[in-house]
């Protein structure tokens, strides 16, 4: 509504105006109240937004920085998911694999050992066995005792002629080199010896008296001579200078004496098993 103003008509016109300028002032207030209240709502309602959007911002902030520090400080459960006993279980699991393996090994370097000493007794075996059936026949009356084969004559003659009959055979007399050779020998002439029969062996000190030599040249080992009570004794100056196995009363043993070259006894012949050669008896 526009008002104009209109020429003085009087008091009429005065008091009209007077009630035209109280309406106007009074709209005036009206509006100026009314747009104070709203302002003052907005102020409020932005005012209570900023602090509960302040209020949603701390309370974000606060969580994001817990949640940090739970993150970066390292709780109990968080310095190892493995507890004491699943630890124990473990160390004692490798334990059990390095020990398993260990003795995997062992029972591997035992069995090729095993095998190795295996083979090496076949092998022997087979050796021994080729040895035996190369002269089936011819080899009768030998007898293969370790590396040598032996030959216990049925004939009696002197030393030298023992030793020819021996070397006929591929062999020589026997050298006895060993206790176990001595032993060997003592138990086979016990088996097959007949009143009280002699055997020559290839010991001699026919060269020079007192230096016995074996029928290859070698000197007799003194500390394993295997002579009877007081021998060699060389009796009357006698050349006593061959030397044959025989069996003594006490003790009852079979042991050495120095004869005479030219007595007629038994002997013994000896030869190496791989020397291949045959010879009918």
């Amino acid at each position: 509504m526009r008002f104009t103003k209109s020429a003085p008509r009087g008091n009429a016109s005065l008091v009209d105006d007077n009630i035209y300028d109280d309406v106007m002032v009074s709209k005036q207030a009206d509006v100026s109240s009314v747009a104070d209240e709203i302002y003052d709502d907005v102020m409020v309602s932005k005012q209570q937004d900023n602090v509960s959007s302040f209020a949603n911002n701390s309370c974000t902030e606060d969580q994001l920085s817990k949640q940090k520090a739970d993150l970066q400080q390292p709780g109990p459960d968080r310095k190892s998911k493995i507890s004491p006993g699943h630890a124990v279980l473990l160390v004692l699991m490798a334990l059990l694999v390095i020990a398993v393996f260990a003795l995997s090994i062992t029972v591997f370097y035992l069995t090729k050992n095993e095998r190795c000493q295996t083979l090496k007794e076949d092998l022997e075996s087979l050796k021994m066995i080729a040895l035996d059936e190369t002269c089936p026949k011819c080899e009768a009356g030998w007898e293969r005792h370790r590396g040598s084969s032996y030959f216990f004559s049925n004939y009696t003659s002197s030393w030298t002629d023992s030793r020819r009959s021996c070397t006929d055979l591929g062999s020589d007399l026997v050298k006895i080199d060993s206790r176990e050779e001595q032993m060997f020998l003592e138990i086979r002439v016990r088996e097959i010896i007949k009143n009280n029969e002699t055997f020559w062996i290839g010991l001699t000190d026919s060269k020079t008296e007192g230096s016995w030599l074996w029928t290859d040249g070698s000197p007799l080992n003194q500390s394993l001579s295997f002579w009877a009570l007081g021998q060699p004794d060389s009796l009357g100056g006698a050349e006593l200078d061959c030397v044959g196995m025989m069996k003594t009363e006490i003790p009852d043993e079979v042991r050495w004496y120095d004869r005479h070259c030219n007595d007629n006894l038994r002997s013994i012949c000896e030869k190496d098993s791989k020397i291949q050669l045959c010879f009918c008896v």
